[in-house]
């Protein structure tokens, strides 16, 4: 009988820790649902939130090149000549000897409109960049590649 009294009064014991922790956790819940409800001015609004992830996709494609840029740097090795890539590139159309004109053809009719080589149109527009990173040639006018984003080195 009174080793049944004593586990009683430690069932006891233990209800009341328990009480106290349920009372701890429910003014704990109830303080955090004042602080929630009274900090709910702090939501940003829904422009707030298009323009948090307009910056963040921004930061995102920022990191990606740079991403690019780094393995590019690491991958190149002491003897790396950018030269020679872009001459490979350069030379990537060219498939043969180009066949000489027949003899006696003027190369402008008189009704024939004029067009302008290659390298005029150049200096018009500027020349064409190659992305260091894929290799696609762009338009001058841009500022990254055109194919993988990567940024212009001026």
């Amino acid at each position: 009988m009174e080793r049944l009294w004593h586990e009683l009064e430690l069932k006891k014991k233990k209800l009341e820790k328990l009480k106290e922790e349920v009372n701890e956790m429910e003014s704990d819940l109830t303080r955090r649902r004042l602080e929630r409800s009274s900090s709910a001015s702090t939501i940003p609004s829904i422009e707030e939130m298009k323009q948090l992830r307009c910056k963040n996709r921004s930061l995102q494609i920022d990191i990606d090149c740079l991403t690019k840029e780094i393995d590019l740097l690491q991958t190149r090795g002491p003897h790396f000549n950018p030269s020679a890539i872009h001459n490979f590139y350069d030379n990537i159309g060219f498939l043969g000897p180009v066949p000489p004109k027949p003899k006696g053809t003027l190369s402008l009719d008189v009704g024939t409109k004029a067009v302008k080589p290659l390298a005029e149109q150049e200096e018009d527009e500027g020349t064409q960049w190659s992305c260091t990173a894929c290799t696609f040639l762009n338009h001058p006018a841009l500022n990254r590649c055109e194919q993988c984003e990567y940024p212009r080195h001026f």
